[in-house]
């Protein structure tokens, strides 16, 4: 029994280093194995294919729902700045100190009865381009405000692409301030066939319509403000262009798209109306079924190269015609990819960025968590299949030996 166990041990060490000696040229050794790095590639901030931008103009109103009347506390409205603690969820005063219609390269400008951009004011900040006071029961009746801000850097490349930032704040004021919150420094970037997105770093104080009591500071959190297609910057001067709004789904909070709403069923970016849920301003953002859906769409973004001689914007309550209730979609229901966290949004860099990220319309072109195949290691086909011939030789060595457990009762 010693003795043919012992040859059995031998015979099976024989074959195993047999079958590790053919299996050796498919396993590189450690030293053979190169890694190549990529050198890294600065983004220019001025590329020498393209213009440097040194005072663009930033120019928008978000969407008719910005300017327009609140069932509480009279309208809604943008104010310069980053606004600071009202304390509680109120509707602010003159003496406030929260509203600015300027704060340094920023301003609020509203269109007068003759169609042209005028200062904003605590006074005006509820009066309609005619004079007249807001009201939630018309669709059409809002002040038109916008935000403007000057001073932006970057460049224009050959391409078409941009990468432009702004220093500066405003405030989306809503419920004549029982619910507002603030964006700082926004960035835009476009690639060469005019996709891309505008975005800014998210603050202010969270609260709910449910529970105005609820009162506390939001920490900042970088949120795309915009998504665009089909810019055309072939004008020179600058573009307008209406964000990604119709047809746009998003998770949670959005009503069923039907016949009724198809014409302005929508919504702001997915990161965008995230937030928006923290702030209490969430269904203001995205068709939710309210009667004010019609006013929600994103309205006409405007980009002048030169903000000493900006490009015509588009002036009146709804900002846009194209987005204004009645209109057919310009684009199909498309739904957001999944990701690990809906704010997961990163932070703005120091330098220009490019829009190379999919936008929130657009299906990720691969899963998160790769196929099997491609996450498997080259090296792993080669070892299993030395094991398998390993554990084959062992069992057919035993068995040649009589020494399986099945045939144990056969050893004499």
């Amino acid at each position: 029994m010693t003795r043919r166990l012992a040859a059995a041990i031998a015979a099976v060490l024989a074959v195993g280093a047999l079958s590790l000696g053919a299996a050796a040229p498919a396993i590189a050794a450690p030293d053979e194995i190169t890694v190549t790095i990529p050198e890294f590639v600065e983004v220019p901030a001025n590329p020498a294919d393209g213009t440097t931008i040194t005072n663009a103009q930033l120019r928008w109103g978000l969407n008719t729902e910005a300017g327009a009347g609140a069932f509480a506390g009279g309208c809604n409205f943008l104010s310069a700045g980053r606004a600071g603690d009202a304390g509680s969820a109120r509707v602010w005063g003159a003496g406030d100190g929260l509203y600015s219609a300027r704060a340094g390269s920023v301003r609020i400008e509203k269109p007068n009865a003759a169609g042209e951009w005028v200062p904003a004011s605590f006074d005006t900040r509820c009066l309609d381009p005619q004079g007249r006071a807001v009201t939630t029961s018309s669709m059409t009746s809002a002040s038109g405000n916008n935000v403007v801000i000057d001073g932006g850097t970057g460049s224009v490349r050959a391409d078409g692409g941009m990468d432009l930032r702004w220093s500066g704040s405003f405030t989306v004021v809503f419920y004549g301030g029982m619910t507002y919150w603030s964006v700082t420094d926004p960035v835009l970037t476009i690639d060469a066939s005019g996709t891309g997105r505008l975005v800014g770093t998210a603050s202010g104080w969270g609260t709910s319509m449910d529970d105005t009591t609820k009162w506390e500071k939001l920490p900042d959190q970088s949120i795309v403000l915009a998504e665009v297609r089909r810019v055309d910057s072939s004008g020179g001067a600058g573009f307008s262009v209406v964000p990604e709004y119709l047809g746009v789904a998003v998770s949670d909070g959005q009503a069923p798209r039907t016949a009724q709403n198809q014409a302005y069923w929508g919504s702001f970016p997915q990161s965008f109306v995230d937030y928006q849920s923290r702030t209490g301003q969430r269904a203001y953002w995205l068709t939710s079924g309210g009667v004010r859906d019609p006013a929600k769409p994103a309205t006409a973004l405007t980009v002048s190269y030169d903000a000493s001689a900006p490009i015509a914007a588009p002036a009146g309550g709804s900002g846009d015609g194209a987005q204004a209730a009645g209109a057919t979609p310009s684009n199909p229901v498309r739904t957001a990819p999944a990701v690990a966290s809906p704010l997961a949004v990163p932070s703005v860099p120091t330098m220009p960025i490019v829009a190379t990220a999919a936008l929130t319309t657009v299906p990720s072109p691969r899963g998160l968590v790769p196929d099997a195949a491609t996450a498997m290691s080259p090296l792993v086909v080669p070892l299993l299949g030395t094991a398998a011939a390993l554990g084959l030789s062992i069992i057919a060595v035993l068995g040649l030996m009589q020494l399986l457990p099945w045939q144990r009762r056969a050893i004499p």
